[in-house]
């Protein structure tokens, strides 16, 4: 099957090409704005690099009517800490590119076309200590949450008009080594990674703060089995996907850190907007019931994947 992912190099998408590829799949298609295959360096002979930029109509259009893809995965976006210093850039890329690509995806008959979103599409209407799940409201605070809940309506309306195979995951924060973007929630990889290193670390939000967490590895997992599954299971089309429960406090977080790494020096110190992360715990048993989701990653786990990766 002949596989398009956008962001394609990147955290999650790096891993979902390389699984396909393991699995003898193929052929395998990135695209993305870098010329650099970065995550995947070690498989070049196998894929397939395409210039993308998704706010270029014609890049969509010319990578789309080339690959003739009969599955998307539509992981390239812009991250919230750079989309909040410029949104306008943002929106041309998020959104107008997802509406490009994805009727782009119609027009050249592709079968099935899989979304990241995130719990960024959750915001004004969190209650500390209340789940979040599938039917919350959804009313986001930053622009890119805007944008992934206008992905995940297109989609679906695309899936009803027009029979396109349109399933999404709204992530919530990705734990692994060697993410370089800031955003709120990524304290929960450099609070392991900076400390592996020998660094301090100073955590932008308070100890009772609570983000819900995913391993990479998991999250690209995720991915191909909600691709994988048959099509009379998926009933929500828009899933939340959870990691290891209870979700861990951004305080026992570092107390699990510690017991890895002894000499970790992670101190707390809130700062301006950042300081009162609301505690966000997920319900995704839509997921779990229709597809089967589990992950495999605990905090642990995860913590032991950083600290391998560094060393």
């Amino acid at each position: 099957m002949t596989t398009l992912i956008t962001g394609g190099t990147g955290f999650i998408g790096a891993e979902i090409a390389r699984t396909l590829l393991d699995q003898g799949h193929g052929p395998i298609h990135v695209a993305q704005r870098s010329p650099d295959l970065g995550r995947l360096s070690d498989r070049a002979d196998d894929v397939e690099l395409h210039h993308l930029d998704l706010s270029d109509a014609d890049e969509i259009e010319a990578v789309v009517d080339l690959v003739q893809p009969e599955r998307i995965f539509h992981f390239g976006a812009i991250l919230t800490g750079p989309g909040e210093q410029d949104p306008q850039t943002l929106l041309e890329a998020n959104a107008v590119g997802f509406i490009r690509l994805i009727d782009a995806a119609r027009r050249a008959g592709t079968g099935q076309f899989v979304f990241a979103s995130s719990i960024g599409t959750y915001g004004r209407d969190l209650t500390p200590g209340q789940p979040i799940d599938d039917l919350s409201l959804q009313r986001p605070h930053t622009v890119y949450g805007v944008t992934k809940v206008l992905g995940e309506n297109l989609g679906t309306y695309y899936r009803e008009k027009y029979g396109l195979d349109f399933r999404s995951l709204r992530y919530p924060a990705i734990v692994g080594p060697g993410v370089t973007t800031w955003s709120l929630a990524q304290y929960t990889s450099w609070m392991i990674e900076r400390p592996a290193r020998g660094e301090p670390f100073a955590v932008w939000t308070g100890p009772d703060s609570v983000i819900a967490l995913l391993w990479y590895q998991d999250a690209a997992r995720a991915a191909l089995e909600l691709a994988a599954a048959p099509v009379d299971s998926i009933r929500t089309v828009n899933y939340l996907v959870d990691g290891p429960r209870p979700t861990p406090t951004a305080g026992e977080l570092a107390e699990a850190v510690r017991r890895h790494i002894p000499d970790a020096r992670i101190t707390f110190e809130p700062e301006g907007d950042s300081a009162p992360i609301r505690q966000v715990r997920l319900d995704d048993g839509a997921a779990r019931d229709e597809w089967g989701w589990e992950p495999r990653f605990d905090v642990d786990a995860m913590i032991e994947g950083i600290v391998a990766a560094v060393r």
